[in-house]
């Protein structure tokens, strides 16, 4: 039997150290977040959903290509809120979308009696003395024949 080399790594077997520096660098991104959303009018700091820093670059990221063309009139302004948040020196400002990700509708399959079942029903509808119960389980009964034809 070959010995496999796990390439897997838990996050308890990287240095702390490590961690601790990409936590450092997650607080420093959302407080410039609060920073740059307090510069925007409300409406539109609520499209603004994540900023991350990468060298002298701020890469903020909107919901729609609406939002994002409203935040470019603030370009200007969201690099100065940046200067002013002294953690670096930035140039560039870019804005990019994260379109809303569509859930798959799951069809479920239509679990649908058997002939069988479908005329058992059909039979004990027409034992039945209740005029009510009698036509819903002819009803019931004709839509499950329906139902299999299709």
């Amino acid at each position: 039997m070959a010995n496999r080399k796990n390439f897997f790594k838990s996050a308890l077997s990287y240095d702390r150290k490590l961690i601790t520096s990409y936590k450092y660098q997650i607080d420093i991104q959302s407080k410039l977040l609060q920073k740059i959303k307090l510069k925007l009018p409300g409406e539109l700091s609520t499209h603004v959903l994540y900023c991350v820093i990468s060298g002298k670059k701020i890469s903020l990221y909107t919901d729609s290509a609406i939002w994002s063309s409203q935040l470019r009139f603030y370009h200007h302004t969201l690099l100065q809120a940046a200067q002013d948040f002294n953690q670096g020196s930035f140039e560039t400002l870019q804005i990019k979308i994260i379109p809303k990700v569509r859930e798959v509708d799951v069809k479920q399959v239509k679990k649908i009696p058997s002939i069988e079942n479908i005329d058992c029903i059909l039979s004990q509808a027409e034992n039945q003395t209740d005029l009510k119960l009698k036509n819903a389980l002819l009803k019931l009964g004709k839509t499950l024949q329906n139902k299999i034809k299709i």
